[in-house]
């Protein structure tokens, strides 16, 4: 059986509806950015408040952080993210 309540799928759809309030948790990709980024994340594979709260605190963090690159909403921030997290190769 697979598993319905994981963190894309909890998170995507907020992600894409208003991306400058919500974001997306992949998980592998988001816990190395953060560890790379000396951020604890909370991080437990079920959904979780604690997990995103931290989540957003960080997002919010590095869009501050990325302002002179003008990051227009959190999917600026989940690209950095990606980067970051080594999603890219």
């Amino acid at each position: 059986r697979s598993r319905v309540a994981t963190w894309p799928v909890a998170t995507i759809l907020p992600f894409l509806a208003q991306p400058e309030r919500h974001m997306f948790l992949k998980p592998e990709v988001t816990n190395a950015a953060a560890e790379a980024l000396g951020f604890h994340l909370n991080y437990r594979s079920d959904p979780n408040w604690l997990t995103y709260k931290c989540l957003l605190t960080m997002s919010t963090i590095y869009k501050e952080r990325l302002a002179t690159l003008k990051p227009v909403d959190f999917i600026d921030v989940q690209s950095f993210f990606w980067v970051v997290g080594g999603g890219y190769g």
